[in-house]
């Protein structure tokens, strides 16, 4: 890869392409470590999930560069990208849960986007009283621009290494999806003495 242009293609593969559908995470390995649960895995996995937060929020800030160069948010971006991803038209109810967005919030996206000329709306065939939102050419033209930019981040990551990312963050996604609304109390908390602050 030539130093200074952004790799717009994962090694072997397509664009990367926020929206697409989860890969099926690998099952994981039993025995060994501390078990789900228990106050060593609550202390173990709290560096880990700190770095994710961290790189998360730098993610989201370098999304947001881009997308502020074209007169875009990251919002914006983001819906262009999940509409693409999709093949096709989508109903604008189903951008909304793909990007966990209130029907109000992104129908205030939809029609900056649609004033600026990157998405149409259309009335679905087989429902006339549901709309759907395809992307533009102009907003695809953006897209092959703005996205390859992103994997900038990723530059360092082969395809084996990409695929393990992209496993374990689905992993991670569907743990978070799956904790409860009433959180049960949570399992003590073993603190070393180093860390400790009780004056």
């Amino acid at each position: 890869m030539p130093q200074g242009s952004p790799p717009d293609r994962m090694r072997g593969g397509g664009p990367l392409r926020p929206g697409l559908p989860p890969r099926r995470a690998r099952p994981a390995a039993r025995g060994g470590g501390v078990r789900a649960g228990g106050p060593g895995r609550v202390l173990a996995g709290e560096p880990a999930y700190r770095q994710l937060i961290v790189a998360g929020t730098k993610a989201e800030g370098l999304v947001s560069r881009l997308a502020r160069r074209h007169g875009l948010t990251h919002a914006s971006l983001n819906a262009l990208a999940v509409i693409e991803a999709a093949g096709g038209p989508l109903p604008a109810g189903e951008i909304s849960t793909r990007m966990h967005y209130t029907t109000g919030t992104m129908t205030g996206i939809l029609d900056t986007l649609e004033r600026k000329g990157y998405v149409r709306r259309m009335a679905d065939p087989s429902d006339r009283r549901r709309v759907l939102v395809d992307i533009t050419p102009q907003a695809q033209h953006l897209l092959d621009v703005v996205l390859p930019a992103g994997m900038y981040a990723l530059a360092a990551f082969d395809d084996t290494a990409l695929r393990a990312l992209s496993e374990t963050l689905d992993a991670i996604g569907r743990g978070i999806d799956a904790v409860p609304n009433d959180l049960p109390p949570p399992a003590p908390r073993r603190t070393p003495p180093q860390f400790r602050r009780d004056g």
